[in-house]
C-alpha cells in the first residue's frame, strides 16, 4: 500500500461522445485512507468517470496521476461472472489472476462480504444482490490502494445494506474506496468526501458536512412541548413578526413553528431571543431538510436555474 496522503488524482479528465454526453474537465483528488463519493443524477458521467480512472478507457484530454504502483480494482454496479463457477471458484480466480499478494485470503473475503454460506453454490443461482457482494469480495482479494464500487448497494435489501457498510467501515481504514451511489443515506453515513456532477461537470466537492452546510437554508422548525390553541397560535404569530420583521415565521401546527431567516448570520443573534419569546416550553429545534439527499436536490436545482 502506498503511505502517500493522496491516492489518485484526477485532473482536467474530459471524455466526449458524439451524441454529446459525457464529462468536461473534471478535477478532485481522493486520500490513500477513506471514502469518496461521486454523485449524480443518471447520465452525469459517474461510470464513464470510473472507467477512465480504473484504466478500461481513455480519456480525450486529462489524466488521472496515482503514485508508482497504485493498485486498483473495480466492481460494476452489475458484476458478471462465469456461471458454472462457484462463488468460491470466482473470488481464488480472481487473486490467481492479479498475482498479487493480499492480505485478505479468498474464503475470508467471501466471510466479509457475507458469502461464507453459498461458497459452493454456482453462480447461475445468485440473486443480483448476492452478485454484488461477490463483486466485492472479487475485488477485495486484490488488496487494492484504490477499490471503484459503481452502485454497490443498488440490489440490497436493508440487511445486505448493513452488511457491505460494515465490510466499507473497515476497508476505509486500509485503502481509498471510491465510490457512487443514488442511495445517499448511505453516502452521508460512509463519505469522507463527496463529488457532485451534473451533465458531465462538477458542480460541487468537499467534506459531507461542507455540502451539507453550503446547500443548507437557514430555516428551522421549533417544536414546543405542549399545544397551543388557535387563538394562541395566531396572536403570537402576530407578535413574533412583529418582533422580528425580516424572519418568515409560521405556525405549521399547533405545536411546531417554521423559522426562516435571511441567512445565516442573522439566525445566529435572532434564533435563540425568538425561542426565548415563543409562548410555551421549547421541546425540539431542527434544522430543515438538514440531509443530503435535501442538499443535493438544492444543489443539483441551482445548476439547472
Amino acid at each position: 500500500m502506498n503511505t502517500n496522503n493522496v491516492a489518485l488524482q484526477v485532473d482536467r479528465i474530459t471524455r466526449i461522445f458524439s451524441n454529446g454526453t459525457g464529462i468536461r474537465g473534471l478535477t478532485f483528488q481522493a486520500n490513500s485512507q477513506g471514502v469518496t463519493a461521486v454523485i449524480g443524477p443518471n447520465g452525469a458521467g459517474k461510470t464513464v468517470l470510473f472507467t477512465i480512472i480504473a484504466g478500461l478507457a481513455s480519456p480525450d484530454s486529462g489524466q488521472v496521476v496515482s503514485p508508482p504502483g497504485t493498485r486498483t480494482a473495480y466492481c460494476p454496479d452489475v458484476p458478471e461472472f462465469e456461471s458454472w463457477l462457484t462463488a468460491r471458484e470466482v473470488v481464488e480466480n480472481s487473486a490467481l489472476m492479479s498475482g498479487a499478494r493480499s492480505s485478505i485470503a479468498p474464503r475470508e473475503a467471501l466471510r466479509l462480504c457475507g458469502l461464507k454460506k453459498v461458497e459452493a453454490r454456482r453462480v447461475a443461482d445468485f440473486s443480483r444482490g448476492m452478485l454484488q457482494r461477490l463483486g466485492l469480495a472479487s475485488a477485495l482479494v486484490l488488496d487494492p490502494d484504490v477499490l471503484i464500487l459503481d452502485e454497490p448497494n443498488s440490489a440490497l435489501d436493508p440487511i445486505g445494506r448493513a452488511d457491505i457498510r460494515a465490510v466499507l467501515e473497515e476497508q476505509r481504514k486500509h485503502r481509498c474506496i471510491l465510490l457512487s451511489s443514488h442511495l445517499l443515506s448511505e453516502v452521508e453515513h460512509l463519505a469522507d468526501q463527496v463529488v457532485v456532477l451534473n451533465e458531465g461537470r462538477l458542480v460541487s466537492s468537499g467534506t459531507t458536512a461542507q455540502l451539507l452546510t453550503r446547500a443548507a437554508s437557514p430555516t428551522w422548525n421549533i417544536r414546543l412541548t405542549s399545544a397551543l390553541t388557535t387563538e394562541q397560535t395566531r396572536t403570537s404569530e402576530e407578535a413574533l413578526r412583529s418582533r422580528f420583521p425580516t424572519a418568515h415565521i409560521r405556525f405549521l401546527t399547533d405545536a411546531i413553528c417554521r423559522v426562516q431567516f435571511p441567512s445565516f448570520v442573522q439566525a445566529d443573534t435572532e434564533l435563540p431571543r425568538l425561542i426565548a419569546e415563543l409562548p410555551a416550553p421549547l421541546f425540539e429545534v431542527s434544522l430543515q431538510d438538514r440531509d443530503l439527499d435535501a442538499a443535493f436536490a438544492r444543489i443539483i436545482g441551482g445548476t439547472r436555474s
